[in-house]
């Protein structure tokens, strides 16, 4: 792991008004998505690549003239990167811990194990996403967060919950020491087959 990651009070101060404008993007995708004609049909797969492409969208729209904001697509994947100091990433999270999954990839673990670097200097990889509620029918939360390997250094908030009924699922996650973000629960139960990147 790199040494001289952003804490968690060092990226809000580097982001500033970019975090509720990061907000702003997943929401308006996921709006966009309850227009669309598949939307109480389509797969979970379907529905988070077509999330995905909604995010990305609105991301390019937004960010596209932002100083100190570049934004480049790199293995099919769209990297915000923030004073060359940050690299964003959009994924959908897979659970309370606020984890991703995707195809283990050289370029994925890498990115998880926080080994990116720009024109020599430490950048932070950090992952903008949102956890659907229990029905799965709308997000419970949009956050960030700074992953480390199985886990994350860090999750931040970008708003609080989208509606009412989901309270108890936007509880803030206190910021734990580099040995807890390392440690890996594993389930008991068999893992169901996810070929989907951006899926979970």
């Amino acid at each position: 792991m790199q040494t001289g990651l952003l804490t968690q009070q060092e990226t809000i101060a580097l982001l500033g008004p970019h975090a509720t404008t990061l907000y702003e993007c997943v929401e308006r995708a996921w709006r966009r998505w309850e227009r669309h004609p598949d939307f109480a049909t389509a797969s979970k797969r379907t529905r988070a690549s077509v999330v995905y492409d909604y995010i990305t969208d609105e991301a390019e729209r937004a960010f596209s003239d932002v100083r100190g904001v570049r934004l480049t697509w790199k293995y099919g994947t769209l990297r915000l990167v923030i004073f060359d100091t940050a690299v964003i990433r959009f994924k959908k999270f897979r659970g309370r811990r606020l984890r991703t999954s995707g195809i283990s990839t050289n370029a994925r673990n890498s990115f998880l194990a926080q080994e990116g670097t720009l024109n020599g200097m430490v950048v932070t990889n950090l992952v903008v996403g949102y956890l659907l509620d229990q029905l799965e029918m709308e997000p419970a939360r949009i956050a960030m967060t700074c992953p480390l390997d199985d886990g994350n250094l860090w999750t931040l908030d970008l708003a609080g919950s989208m509606s009412d009924d989901h309270e108890a699922d936007v509880t803030q996650i206190s910021q734990p020491s580099p040995a807890v973000a390392r440690t890996t629960i594993r389930s008991t139960q068999a893992k169901p087959k996810d070929d989907a990147v951006n899926e979970e």
